[in-house]
């Protein structure tokens, strides 16, 4: 889990930054998740991994900025994707019946909103959540 959220992540940003900063533009958002903002007792390796994530992408955007690079990250709550695959389907139409998972498409939403800001504007990280979920 941690070679996938947290190293992985690194070389790739270390992969395409020196084609970004010879364009002197470019985007880098990072998928991070709610459990990198607030301590979730039950996954500490997950939101570990998130937490470093969160440093790196904050860090990393402080260096890059000068190039003209954007760098963000979005942290989504619980979101209906193939992660919940093995759910009973009850329990997935109770979810999305009390609001208390978001759709994919919320999540691109977001992504798209942070990306087409002027270049000037960079949202630096956005949290995602459904409407009925309290962290």
């Amino acid at each position: 889990m941690l070679n996938l959220n947290v190293n992985v992540v690194i070389k790739n940003v270390h992969n395409v930054l020196p084609y970004m900063i010879e364009r002197r533009t470019g985007d880098i958002m990072v998928t991070s998740s709610v459990a990198g903002h607030f301590p979730v007792p039950w996954e500490p390796v997950y939101a570990s991994s998130k937490w470093a994530i969160n440093s790196f992408v904050q860090t990393t955007r402080r260096q890059i900025n000068k190039h003209g690079i954007r760098m963000a990250s979005v942290s989504p709550g619980p979101v209906n994707s193939a992660l919940l695959a093995d759910w009973p389907e009850e329990n997935l139409r109770k979810a999305k019946e009390s609001g208390s998972i978001i759709e994919p498409t919320d999540v691109s939403d977001a992504i798209m909103f942070m990306l087409t800001r002027p270049r000037n504007v960079t949202i630096r990280d956005m949290v995602v959540l459904p409407s009925n979920f309290d962290m």
